[in-house]
């Protein structure tokens, strides 16, 4: 803003709704005197709700004269970024061990990989993390743990328990939260009864893991590979062989055939 006379001049700034054209609000602001040539700049801070957009136009009095305006159009608030959101951490991996099996029940550990992308420690905050069934989307087990700090440019690794029952299909989300926010999202899957659609979707395997025999005992990850499915064309009808391995038992469903 120039020098442009005599007097304290005031700065008027008003926020239209784009929708319904009313003000939704408005600063007065009144300027030091400003000399013949002078110029200084004048901030302003208004408060909106963060949805929809707004025609903002600013507008210099002198008196009651009006000497200038400007304006600008900001669109789409809601797609801002809250300061309360922003943050560095990340996660970086998530890896699941079967430590328990007991009936139907089976305990998974979780260690999620929290990373701290700022130049700051991140200081206290919080992880959830919930599991839910993948086709009902019932939450199976849900647990939080606290992490008092990850240092910049460092990994720490959040661990917590999850009990879900044995033979389901289960997708794990982690949240990080802090100061009441979310401020981080993330997944992984755990399939303790994966299935495969094969042969041009004419065959449907489902292959039923015994959890018990990936148990990690204390120091070590067991881990038991199960074999690809060797399977006939699926223009006879004729069963459909899989061979498995002792840690695995397969259900086949039979193709059946149109006419």
């Amino acid at each position: 803003m120039q020098g442009i006379g005599i007097g304290a001049p005031t700065v008027q700034l008003r926020a239209f709704n784009t929708e319904t054209g009313l003000v939704e609000t408005e600063q007065i602001t009144t300027v030091p005197v400003i000399g013949w040539g002078g110029a200084l700049t004048v901030s302003q801070m208004i408060e909106l709700p963060r949805k929809g957009s707004y025609r903002l136009i600013a507008t210099v009095f002198e008196g009651d004269k009006r000497k200038g305006q400007g304006e600008i159009t900001v669109y789409n608030l809601e797609r801002l970024t809250p300061d309360t959101q922003q943050s560095g951490l990340m996660i970086e991996d998530i890896d699941f061990i079967a430590k328990k099996v007991s009936g139907n029940s089976a305990v998974i550990q979780t260690d999620i990989y929290l990373a701290n992308g700022d130049r700051l420690p991140s200081g206290p905050f919080e992880v959830e993390v919930k599991v839910k069934e993948t086709d009902a989307h019932l939450v199976a087990d849900k647990q939080r743990t606290t992490i008092t700090n990850v240092d910049p440019e460092k990994i720490v690794v959040a661990t917590v328990l999850l009990t879900v029952p044995d033979q389901y299909n289960y997708v794990v989300e982690v949240l990080i939260w802090k100061n009441g926010t979310i401020v981080k999202h993330g997944e992984g899957t755990v399939q303790l009864r994966p299935g495969a659609q094969v042969s041009a979707g004419t065959q449907f395997v489902t292959k039923k893991i015994e959890t018990s025999k990936f148990v990690a005992e204390e120091g070590r990850i067991a881990a038991s590979p199960y074999p690809t499915p060797v399977m006939k064309s699926p223009g006879f009808s004729v069963p459909v062989i899989v061979f498995a391995l002792a840690a695995i038992a397969a259900v086949v469903l039979r193709t059946r055939r149109h006419t």
